[in-house]
């Protein structure tokens, strides 16, 4: 037998709301509707001062016992509250706190010592996440020239293809046949609020065009989008097309250096976008040759494993810019936008240069 309130339909929700605001709502149970009538579990018996409160209400109502009441299915708040209930403690600590949320896939790194647990951990994501329908686990590096992590299906529908939407944009990604990271949103949205009217733009490794599609779908802008993935540069023109642009994109596929000189790119641009870390710094030449003569703006990012990356990211580009016969004029900002590795940052300086 559970204790409750025994009320009205039309006075229920009152009486919910002050059951629950005072945290005498009994979770674990639902509460029963009658033809006329609801009756609320109760945690337990109400204390004086809180039947007096009640009673203010001016609310017919009526303690009561009653032993037909369904079980409340609760729902977890997180895919750890269903871990912790089926992993040792010691795999418990390892068990990852996070992961890349994708339209509606869901991938996730896993620890070596974990992996015979990968299937568990993928459903525990999709019993507590409604929304994911696919999870898949990291099972190396980003490498080669198209950027492709390689991954592993563990549950849900097996498919790699989905919309992501950010800051207003819709993406069409496949995680499977081109480059595409959700942790730089911020910066998608940061450099194309820099972005003035009839600019001129080069994204000299556009991938499915995170960056340029937000830009041209605020602003009056041409943009030339050269990634040398061909299925990334087919993923942009559909997000093109799903997109209503302002400014004009222009997807060229093929390698950057070989690109500018084939479709004379030389001083065009007014700024360059180089979301390639661990590689741009070998095309800061490119970038030099495309922007135009009297001076722009590079948006570099490159991995630094340094206690002061701000300095070694400006040394390395403030170098690699004089080498090639042009001055950095001023730094307009550098930041650390996520950690990568322990001890490693993902950088990005953003610099004028003439």
């Amino acid at each position: 037998m559970t204790l409750c309130i025994k009320t009205s339909k039309k006075d229920g929700e009152l009486i919910r709301k002050f059951l629950h605001d005072k945290e005498l709502l009994e979770p674990t149970l639902k509460i029963k509707s009658t033809d006329n009538d609801l009756i609320i579990p109760l945690k337990r018996q109400l204390t004086n001062n809180e039947m007096r409160e009640l009673e203010e209400l001016q609310i017919i109502h009526s303690i009561i016992t009653y032993d037909q009441l369904e079980n409340a299915r609760i729902h977890p708040k997180s895919h750890l509250e269903i871990l912790q209930e089926m992993l040792t403690e010691e795999e418990f600590v390892l068990a990852p706190r996070s992961f890349d949320t994708i339209g509606d896939i869901v991938v996730i790194e896993i620890p070596e010592p974990l992996w015979e647990k990968k299937n568990l951990i993928g459903k525990s994501i999709l019993d507590v996440h409604t929304s994911i329908k696919s999870v898949y686990a990291k099972t190396g590096k980003i490498s080669g020239v198209n950027r492709i992590r390689p991954i592993e299906f563990l549950v849900g529908e097996e498919k790699t293809r989905t919309v992501y939407k950010e800051h207003g944009s819709r993406l069409v990604v496949d995680i499977a046949k081109a480059y595409f990271s959700p942790r730089l949103s911020e910066e998608h949205n940061r450099i194309a609020t820099q972005v003035k009217s009839d600019e001129v733009i080069v994204d000299l490794f556009c991938g499915v065009g995170p960056f340029v599609i937000p830009i041209a779908k605020n602003t009056n802008a041409t943009l030339y989008a050269i990634d040398i993935n061909p299925e990334a540069i087919n993923l942009l023109q559909e997000n093109i097309k799903l997109n209503k642009l302002v400014g004009e994109v222009k997807p060229i596929c093929g390698d950057s250096r070989l690109i500018v000189k084939q479709q004379n790119l030389s001083n065009i641009a007014d700024r360059v976008i180089m979301n390639l870390p661990g590689y741009a710094i070998e095309f800061i030449d490119v970038a030099c040759d495309v922007l135009k003569k009297s001076g722009g703006i590079i948006h570099f990012f490159e991995f630094v494993k340094d206690e002061h990356p701000e300095e070694i990211i400006i040394a390395d580009l403030t170098r690699e810019i004089q080498k090639n016969n042009r001055e950095v004029k001023e730094i307009l900002q550098v930041k650390r936008v996520r950690m990568s590795a322990p001890r490693q940052w993902q950088m990005v300086v953003d610099a004028f240069i003439v």
